[in-house]
């Protein structure tokens, strides 16, 4: 297993993926996704339905195929809350994503920033 794409940011804006040209754009000819770890270093805006980092999977940019909210908040309590949350590390493993494409998006800003390092082959 090696590292596909990771990244670090601050704000929302996508910040982690593969580059045109990274893979012939057929079916299959990609790459597999196996494992995921997605942070956040902690935030104090208030959780919402956007989630906080979500990869987003497919043949090329132009033509994704799924979405997959890799972390949500780290809140604790009420979700309205606007009180600081610890940082969270999320890691799912035993994917087996088939893609020619991926990119990390963050839904909002959090002041911790948001993190990922997407692995396979």
């Amino acid at each position: 297993m090696k590292l596909l794409g990771s990244g670090f940011v601050v704000t929302e804006t996508s910040f982690a993926g593969t580059t045109a040209g990274a893979s012939s754009g057929q079916p299959g000819e990609g790459f597999r996704i196996q494992k995921v770890t997605a942070f956040c270093g902690g935030t104090t805006v208030a959780a919402n339905s956007s989630g906080g980092i979500k990869l987003v999977v497919g043949r090329s940019s132009g033509n994704p195929q799924s979405t997959y909210v890799v972390l949500p908040y780290p809140k604790q309590g009420d979700a309205s809350s606007l009180a600081s949350a610890a940082p969270l590390s999320v890691t799912l493993e035993g994917l087996d994503i088939r893609a020619n494409w991926f990119e990390a998006f963050s839904n909002e800003s959090a002041a911790g920033g948001w993190g990922i390092f997407v692995l396979g082959e």
